[in-house]
């Protein structure tokens, strides 16, 4: 071992300057590979912070009518309030899957008729669309609607003049609505929301305006809802009996009309809703200032209820203050109850109806 050493030393003494190059070259090749390194770890980590970016806030906002979420723009779009017929000659009817919320209750001779209120989403067609009733105007008063209708009996047009109700009459309008040719009339004119849009601006009534939200909650969870629930609403004759068939998968309802499925005729879908709230209030024949048959209800003060959500019914009271208040639906506590997000149907129904559930 010494002897090797020694011979080292001898080699190192006689080429000292080959040694001293030899070792020059070796630190300069560490020194670059080092370099190297930190270099690429240096790049990596630059492209990490380029690739790696905050996460985008959320830009949409829950709907005032629906409680899903909406592009904030819609926030303070008017709603439109369009009447639309529900005799067997008009079905399907379109337009019902893009309304926020739907309002059905009793017309003339026992023929159901409906208040269909857009505001969050738009249709390519809507229709048959009918005639104007009165309490039709306290319940769109609710959500500052404009009204979109064919004409309508004497005492709903005065109330439209007296209330300054931001209007929408085909009489007057008629550019912006058509007339079907696979139907015969007076089940067939239809609008769109393209054109009542138009017809705003027309009649000169503002596009925006404030609206005061529903209350939302959460659905349910899968685990706590019911394999199966069903409603049955009899307005008056088989023909307008008003039925639901509760979907636990989707937890909202599949709406029926007449006893088979009651089908949107743009998309042909049946149609699904996430609330049912059945009002109970004082229905009966009346007549109007000049001789018409009407019918009398009575959309103000205060009565029993039942709210169809989660696959379960809960009683209630709904009240109302005045034309322009919106309608509370209260629980047997006292507690306002909150909807799921998605469209709810009022059914407007007579205090002797039979509704089974």
């Amino acid at each position: 071992m010494k002897i090797k050493i020694h011979k080292i030393k001898i080699f190192i003494r006689n080429h000292r300057v080959a040694v001293i190059v030899a070792l020059i070259a070796v630190l300069v090749s560490c020194g670059i590979l080092i370099y190297n390194y930190w270099s690429l770890n240096s790049n990596e980590i630059k492209t990490s912070k380029v690739v790696v970016t905050a996460k985008p806030k959320e830009t949409k906002v829950a709907a005032p009518l629906t409680g899903l979420l909406v592009d904030p723009s819609v926030i303070n779009r008017r709603p439109l309030a369009v009447v639309i017929e529900n005799h067997p000659d008009a079905r399907p009817q379109s337009g019902y899957t893009k309304a926020d919320l739907v309002y059905e209750t009793l017309a003339e001779g026992g023929i159901t008729r409906t208040l269909a209120i857009y505001q969050s989403e738009k249709a390519t067609e809507i229709g048959p669309v009918r005639s104007a009733r009165v309490y039709f105007i306290d319940w769109l008063s609710e959500y500052k609607a404009a009204f979109v209708h064919v004409g309508g009996n004497i005492d709903a047009l005065d109330e439209i003049t007296v209330q300054n109700i931001p209007d929408i009459n085909q009489f007057y309008f008629g550019s912006y609505f058509w007339r079907a040719t696979d139907r015969y009339a007076p089940h067939n004119v239809y609008t769109s929301s393209e054109k009542l849009s138009e017809a705003l601006k027309a009649a000169k009534i503002s596009e925006t305006t404030e609206i005061a939200p529903l209350s939302f909650k959460k659905d349910v969870a899968v685990s706590q809802r019911p394999a199966t629930q069903s409603l049955v609403i009899n307005f008056s004759s088989a023909l307008f009996v008003a039925s639901y068939n509760y979907d636990p998968k989707t937890n909202d309802y599949l709406r029926s009309v007449g006893g088979v499925p009651h089908l949107d005729k743009v998309s042909n879908s049946q149609l699904r809703v996430k609330n049912i709230v059945v009002q109970y209030e004082s229905i009966s024949p009346g007549v109007s200032r000049d001789g018409e048959q009407i019918m009398d209800i009575s959309t103000i003060g205060k009565g029993k209820a039942l709210v169809f959500q989660d696959g379960k019914a809960i009683n209630a009271t709904w009240t109302k203050e005045n034309q322009a208040a919106r309608t509370k639906i209260i629980d047997e506590v006292g507690k306002e109850i909150s909807f799921n997000p998605g469209q709810t149907w009022f059914e407007i129904v007579p205090m002797t109806a039979t509704v089974s559930y």
